[in-house]
């Protein structure tokens, strides 16, 4: 098959990139012809990655700032390149700008896959929805959620985020190498968060919040964004920046979780974090949002508390240690058996197509 999977986020370090770019080279090692579409200046290294794998990137941009430039643009390739499949990841019924081109160059399959349960552009949303409805045929989502969300009363398969389990094996000797350069003591508690600085992650709650726990937590936060300076600066202004470890974007997320000893996501709305499968897999205990569908708690060691400084204060204070390694490997089986495990997602989504086009 021919197939392309759109990316209507930037292609960068995010959870729906991260699922684009995993399903990408699972369906190129199974012989499809598989390209990825963007609308942002991709990172060399991404771009490097794809090609090793035998992936195509098209850039076409103006998605926001001019978007009926893009999609002249856009229908103007499907055309061309007659792909069997169009997969749109996205959060919202804005998907319809490359589900209506995909119809229009008449491609056959023309997929929606839901990330989120909520969506910053709600009327928007609203007057898309005809076209969207109009142009869709195949329906996915990362979660139940999601998919209520999006495509309300219409049926739907769901397609988790699936992960390369193994390499989030609980590791000691990288523990203690990478607390090392972190500098943390041994008798320090070391909380840890990765995402996106902007409002949906709310970053800034982990400062209030670490302003209000004990001198001996510290917070590691990984990764960049529009309130990444923000953050930062709050930080200083609570004098509790020497507390705090920025390490910017990473490639290697995995090595850090390992250093840390508990995961917070203090999400304001989110559809199915990739972050909390993975801190899962390293046998991390979770304190999330209760913003955050509790779907997410496969191996049934998560905390959902309500955005409130004193109940998170009081929920990591109690949390206690427990066997890593263990717990590590137990999650693990958890999320295999819930479908996690990123090796089966190929044969999953390459099913799909081929009844969306027999469709």
């Amino acid at each position: 098959m021919k197939i392309l999977l759109v990316n209507t986020v930037s292609l960068d370090a995010n959870g729906i990139s991260t699922f684009i770019i995993n399903s990408a080279k699972l369906l190129s090692k199974r012989k499809n012809k598989v390209s990825i579409l963007a609308s942002n200046n991709v990172d060399k290294r991404i771009k490097e990655d794809l090609d090793n794998n035998k992936i195509d990137l098209k850039i076409i941009k103006n998605r926001k700032s001019n978007p009926i430039k893009y999609f002249v643009h856009v229908k103007k390739y499907l055309s061309r390149e007659n792909f069997d499949i169009v997969h749109v990841n996205g959060n919202s019924t804005i998907m319809a700008i490359e589900l209506f081109a995909a119809k229009m160059a008449k491609v056959k399959g023309r997929i929606a896959h839901s990330h989120n349960t909520t969506t910053e552009h709600p009327l928007i949303n609203y007057l898309l929805r005809p076209m969207f409805e109009y142009s869709v045929n195949g329906r996915l989502a990362c979660n139940i959620s999601a998919g209520k969300w999006l495509f309300k009363n219409e049926s739907f398969e769901v397609v988790p985020n699936g992960i390369d389990l193994s390499i989030y094996d609980f590791n000691l000797n990288t523990r203690l190498k990478y607390r090392e350069k972190m500098k943390i003591k041994s008798n320090e508690i070391l909380l840890g968060h990765v995402g996106y600085f902007n409002y949906q992650k709310n970053q800034t709650f982990l400062i209030d919040l670490l302003h209000s726990l004990p001198a001996n937590y510290k917070l590691v936060l990984i990764g960049n964004g529009s309130e990444y300076k923000n953050v930062k600066e709050k930080a200083k202004s609570l004098g509790i920046n020497k507390r705090i470890i920025f390490t910017n974007t990473v490639n290697n997320v995995q090595d850090y979780l390992n250093a840390v000893d508990i995961f917070l996501l203090p999400s304001k709305f989110e559809g199915q974090p990739f972050v909390i499968i993975e801190a899962l897999a390293n046998g991390l205990p979770c304190v999330i949002s209760n913003n955050v569908s509790e779907e997410i708690d496969v191996s049934k060691n998560s905390y959902f508390v309500p955005l409130q400084l004193q109940q998170w204060n009081e929920k990591i204070q109690g949390i206690g240690k427990s066997d890593r390694k263990k717990r590590s490997l137990d999650n693990q089986e958890c999320l295999k058996k819930s479908g996690y495990d990123i090796n089966q997602i190929g044969q999953i989504l390459e099913k799909y197509y081929l009844s969306a086009i027999k469709n």
